[in-house]
């Protein structure tokens, strides 16, 4: 072959693997993400310092990408920064142009930031101006709801709640759940005699209403009205036995207080006749027995519900104790402590979300879902 062809397929070549790398060039260019695209992945992959610093990317970029403002507003609140959130809306409600449904977007970003600011009444007016502008967006009604709640107005909370329970169609028992929670936490902050009037009111209209019964306990008591705190905890087990565990402890309390021994044990006896086998009153019992020294009745009750409640492990462990007791060895004091430590292991957790509390609570701190806690023993 001539030197000319070996010359012209030689360039032929060359030509060829440029071209080839000029596609390839042009492709990743057209491949490239965007600044917001790469804020919104680094989101998903929970990086938000690098999201933050592509969200600011994405504004420089392109001043009219107003989502790209709401997402580093939102993000910048979530990092303990609501008034530069703040300062972000501010700037775009000032911007001519945008849609209605947008400006109510910014609206509601707006009154998060009050809230995190504790700019209470501000919040409060952004809301409500949200709300008549749709009145029928649910997440408005929320967010003024925890708004009345961290500011501690709980009688606009419970106003709140009871428009939420007309257009959302929420039942009648979560509105008075609610109620009775809010009336709860106005009593911690000072005004019992608010409280008290609430939980009075839910009364009357049903007077099993185990919040109610409950909170209404708990006031009495911590006033040193413990007679009438034992007469509302007694309600609660009468009329609703199966829930009796729930008032236990306050009634177990008050009874103490009172050196009314006897009627502790009269109220677990109550309840076995209604359900004889119920396993946490059963073990309740026996422990009361325990601490009151009558080893033989306490052994005498485990054994006859151990053929029933088999697989209770706070059962069995307190049938060996009770069998162990009066030997007063370190194994004895050993099985105790296991006892012990079962019972402080006996949460209330939430169906909705799993937080948990040692004490009954009607409504979650964590999701703020109502009655969704039941009694359970964690590993």
């Amino acid at each position: 072959m001539s030197p000319y062809w070996i010359a012209l397929i030689v360039l032929a070549g060359i030509l060829l693997v440029f071209f080839i790398l000029l596609s390839i060039i042009k492709k990743a260019k057209k491949a490239k993400m965007s600044s917001y695209e790469e804020a919104l992945i680094s989101l998903i992959e929970g990086d938000e310092k690098h999201a933050l610093k592509k969200f600011q990317e994405a504004v420089f970029e392109n001043s009219d990408n107003i989502e790209a403002y709401i997402r580093l507003a939102e993000l910048l609140r979530k990092r303990k920064e609501p008034l530069k959130a703040l300062q972000i809306h501010t700037y775009l409600l000032a911007r001519r142009g945008i849609k209605k449904n947008t400006i109510n977007r910014i609206l509601f970003q707006m009154a998060k930031d009050y809230l995190s600011l504790e700019a209470y009444q501000k919040a409060t007016d952004t809301l409500r101006k949200l709300i008549k502008s749709e009145p029928h967006n649910e997440k408005y009604y929320s967010l003024l709801l925890l708004n009345f709640e961290r500011s501690s107005f709980w009688q606009d909370a419970i106003e709140t709640y009871r428009k939420m329970t007309k257009l959302f169609k929420y039942s009648f028992d979560k509105l008075t759940a609610y109620e009775a929670q809010a009336a709860y936490e106005s009593y911690k902050k000072g005004n019992a005699d608010f409280a008290l009037k609430v939980l009075a009111r839910i009364l009357k209209a049903n007077p099993e209403n185990i919040p109610a019964l409950i909170y209404s306990g708990d006031i009495q008591y911590s006033q040193g009205n413990t007679e009438d705190a034992i007469k509302q905890y007694e309600k609660l087990i009468e009329s609703n036995p199966g829930k009796a565990h729930i008032a236990f402890r306050h009634l177990t309390k008050a009874y103490f207080d009172k050196g009314e021994y006897q009627k502790i044990e009269a109220t677990y006896k109550t309840i076995l006749e209604t359900i004889p086998d119920d396993s946490k009153t059963i073990s309740d019992l026996a422990e009361f027995y325990l601490k009151m020294g009558r080893f033989n009745e306490a052994h005498e009750l485990l054994r006859n519900a151990i053929e029933t409640n088999s697989n209770s492990l706070m059962m069995n462990l307190l049938l060996l104790l009770t069998e162990m007791e009066e030997s007063k060895s370190e194994s004895t004091q050993i099985l105790r402590r296991i006892v012990d430590t079962l019972k402080q292991k006996e949460l209330y957790i939430c169906s909705e979300c799993g937080a948990q509390s040692q004490t009954f609570i009607i409504r979650c701190p964590d999701c703020g879902a109502l009655e969704t806690f039941s009694l359970e023993v964690t590993a």
